[in-house]
């Protein structure tokens, strides 16, 4: 969660029409598919009144197609909340709504006569995204790491997100008195993540999830987390709570040092370290961090990191550039440069390929239990193929 950015008012110059995202990178085209899980088990802790923790996720699968459709990144009534939000938060004029209402993402086609079939038991890494940030916003990224043989779920976690429209139709919003004490945030972000894992193994579930997948339970010995900002930070809470996650990376997120909540130890009173909510952990953590920043939790966290640990930054990048946003005014036919200050000057395409480049280089290692298989860029600097990333601190690699 980071500070708000005020901008001048500025106005999108061009008329945005249906347009298409680029085509995913990686051998792989992509499979599609939105739903539910319902964790009865726990309610919602910011609902007004006891209800069931709800997620909605977006399940994107690595397939051999031969041909992709275009869909909408998002629906039409989460686009449409878009535009007045960005507004509000970040001071500007511009109606972003357009902008997303028109964006199209290739996907494989759900018709089986097209003959495209998902890669079966590739590993899975579950995403959750920024501050009521909505997961449609990270779609395109997803994509491209679907694409290199993974499984990508990406999380809506209820009152979190700006707004989330559920299959019945019904819509949840943000609730701002999260913001009152942030770090409790974590917590349940982390418990979701860890529901779902419980839900990759549930057949039921998943032929509720993915009707072409059927009753067939997924293998959960090849699950890892990863977040942008606030999602990010709860990927590494999640994974040093949870030993069934191999690793965790996190894009740009603050880990908000707090108490954890009642009947869990909390640090030691002798330590200089604030109390911070992730536990002593032995799986490998990525931080990727923004121009040159070295957030100083990540430094307060580094110690309890028992296994491989890096932290990158890209340079010209801000906060935000960790999502399409950059992507679709670039394939819409906008300028990004109006944008600078907001969205960092690194090309969209450069930031996509950066991304995926290392979180698949990442979890490779960490799937393989041997850093050596994440290849070179997690060794040094890779300034011929990424010129822009540097190593800021390793451990353990």
């Amino acid at each position: 969660m980071q500070p708000i950015l005020a901008i001048g008012l500025l106005l999108l110059t061009k008329r945005v029409t249906g347009y298409l995202v680029p085509n995913p990178p990686g051998k792989y085209n992509v499979t599609l598919t939105t739903g539910s899980l319902i964790d009865y088990s726990r309610n919602d802790p910011y609902a007004a009144t006891p209800t069931p923790r709800a997620l909605m996720l977006s399940v994107f699968q690595p397939a051999k197609c031969a041909s992709t459709v275009p869909v909408p990144i998002m629906p039409d009534e989460v686009a449409d909340y878009q535009g007045p939000f960005l507004q509000e938060t970040f001071n500007i004029s511009a109606n972003f709504t357009p902008l997303f209402l028109e964006a199209r993402l290739p996907v494989c086609s759900s018709d089986h006569a097209r003959g495209c079939s998902a890669l079966d038991d590739s590993p899975i890494l579950l995403f959750s995204p920024g501050y009521s940030i909505p997961r449609f916003y990270y779609n395109v990224l997803a994509s491209a790491i679907a694409s290199e043989g993974f499984t990508v779920i990406t999380i809506d976690h209820p009152e979190d997100t700006n707004i989330i429209v559920y299959p019945d139709g019904h819509a949840v919003y943000n609730n701002a008195s999260i913001l009152d004490s942030p770090t409790w945030d974590l917590y349940p972000l982390a418990a979701d993540t860890s529901f779902v894992i419980d839900q990759l193994s549930n057949a039921t579930a998943i032929a509720a999830l993915l009707p072409r997948r059927g009753p067939r339970p997924f293998r959960t010995y090849r699950v890892a987390a990863l977040g942008h900002s606030v999602g990010g930070a709860a990927a590494v809470v999640a994974a040093s709570r949870d030993p069934r996650i191999r690793g965790a990376i996190n894009w740009d997120g603050t880990i908000l040092g707090m108490s954890p909540p009642a009947g869990e130890p909390s640090s030691s009173s002798s330590s200089p370290q604030p109390s911070l909510p992730v536990r002593p952990m032995a799986q490998p953590v990525l931080f990727m961090s923004h121009q040159n920043f070295l957030d100083p939790t990540w430094t307060a966290t580094w110690e309890r990191l028992a296994g491989p640990k890096m932290i990158v930054y890209v340079e010209n990048t801000t906060h935000y550039t960790f999502s399409d946003v950059p992507t679709l005014l670039q394939a819409a036919g906008q300028s990004t440069e109006p944008w600078a200050e907001l969205l960092g000057t690194i090309a969209p395409a450069e930031m996509v390929r950066v991304l995926t480049a290392y979180t698949t280089a990442w979890m490779r290692a960490v799937f393989a239990g041997n850093m050596e298989a994440g290849g070179p860029l997690l060794k040094e600097t890779a300034p011929g193929r990424f010129p822009g990333v540097s190593i800021l601190m390793k451990g353990n690699l």
